[in-house]
């Protein structure tokens, strides 16, 4: 688990190439703050990759829980899951892609 370490802001603008090297050399997160109070944190980007990796898991596995349980909910099997996103997915295609010329008219023009 990475360090956490405070630094006023005052001495991130006087010394922000330091910090930048300080990060990427070690494992500290920098707690950046402002008047004694947190407003950023200077981490290096491989540690910000690997945090963003986990929330967008995480943020998938409550999708795939949410959608189960509607599944669940509505009773569907997965055959009946399957066609559904089929013809979901060439419905959203036909709004995206048709060619305008070949929607019908609707006798107002």
């Amino acid at each position: 688990m990475a360090r956490q370490v405070v630094v006023k802001a005052s001495e991130g603008h006087r010394a922000f190439g330091k910090l930048l090297k300080r990060v990427y050399h070690s494992d500290e997160h920098l707690v950046v703050e402002r008047d004694g109070f947190p407003v950023a944190v200077l981490l290096s980007y491989q540690e910000y990759g690997k945090l963003s990796r986990e929330r967008a898991l995480e943020i998938f596995e409550h999708f795939s829980r949410s959608l189960g349980r509607e599944i669940e909910k509505q009773d569907l099997t997965e055959d009946q899951l399957l066609k559904e996103l089929k013809e979901a997915r060439r419905e959203v295609f036909e709004e995206q892609y048709a060619d305008p010329s070949r929607k019908k008219r609707t006798g107002d023009g």
